[in-house]
Order: C-alpha cells, then structure tokens, then sequence
C-alpha cells in the first residue's frame, strides 16, 4: 500500500494507486459500469484488472497524477486525477468519479478541493478546468459550487460507450480561489 499523496481527513486519502490496486479498481469499475458509461470514456473500455494494471504503470512511470484513488478506511470508493495542459502547464484539468454507494456524502466534493489545491498549490498551476457533460447534473452542481466559472460547450468533444457528447467547460483561477471558504486547507 502506498502512503497518502493527500490527506482529506475521517479516513478519506488520496493515494497514487498502485498494481496491486488493479484488481479492486477493476472490480469496482466493473460493478458501476453501467452507471459510469454515460460520463466516463474508459467504462466500457477498462475490461480486466489487466488493464487497469497497465495504466497505473503507464501513469506510474510517466509519473502523472492521472491515477489516484480515492480510499475510505483504506478501501477503494472512486477515482480522481489531474492532467496538466502539455502545451502550457499553467493549465490543468481536474476529474473525479466516486461509486455509488459513496455518492452524496460529500467525498467527490473533498478530492476535487484537495486536487484544486494541489494544483493552485504545489504545482503552480494558475488555471484549473473541469469538463461535464450537460447531463451529469450531479458534477455541474459539484463544480459550480467549488467555484468554478462556466466558459462554454464544446460539441461532441467527448465520447463515451453511449457515443459523442458534448461537454461544458468549467475554469477556476488561482486568485478566484479560497482554500479555507472551500473547506480545503495547505497540508
């Protein structure tokens, strides 16, 4: 087990996810799949701990915070990452899913104020964006109330097993940020 790359506090961390997670990300990911397809491109993608296997070393090796885990209580609830623009790094997206029965307690919320600053933060970073489908209105809300600024639609931008969608994109800048006003403070 690796140690916690951000603590969230309760029994909530945040963990770069190792190998020996593959099986219990996969197995989890295959449980919610179906609730996962309309918003996640990998959902129908990701079918064997194999695979997830590949893309923590993938990740590991290129050394991104693409994959992080969410664990409560040292289990795996959701994942969550944050990809730098490779053309300006002053950019980066965040993202974050949280399975079903962890949904509506708030903890999608807490990774993406410990990733927002994270990358305000450590990295840098003067621009985060988030991209939500329309119809994910449980994401819209989340990242409206972080703060985040609707900037536009970029049409049939995504593409998920249900086929091509289009995605709202949401920023935040550094200086509109409030760690404390968002429950979130410097480790």
């Amino acid at each position: 087990m690796s140690r916690p790359f951000l603590q969230l506090g309760d029994g909530v961390e945040i963990r770069l996810l190792q190998e020996e997670d593959a099986q219990e990300v996969f197995e989890l990911i295959d449980a919610e799949r179906e609730r996962l397809r309309p918003w996640m491109p990998w959902a129908d993608t990701t079918r064997s701990a194999d695979e997830v296997r590949t893309f923590i070393r993938s990740n590991r090796t290129a050394g991104t915070l693409e994959a992080l885990g969410i664990f409560v209580a040292g289990g795996f609830v959701g994942g969550t990452g944050l990809v730098p623009d490779g053309a300006d790094p002053v950019d980066a997206e965040v993202g974050v899913w949280i399975s079903a029965a962890n949904e509506g307690h708030g903890l999608a919320s807490r990774a993406c104020r410990a990733m927002i600053g994270h990358a305000f933060g450590s990295l840098g970073v003067h621009r985060v964006t988030a991209c939500v489908a329309p119809d994910n209105a449980r994401s819209r809300t989340m990242v409206e109330r972080l703060g985040f600024t609707r900037e536009g639609v970029l049409r049939e931008a995504g593409r998920t097993g249900s086929g091509y969608v289009d995605l709202i994109v949401y920023g935040l800048l550094e200086h509109e940020w409030a760690p404390q006003a968002n429950g979130w403070a410097p480790p």
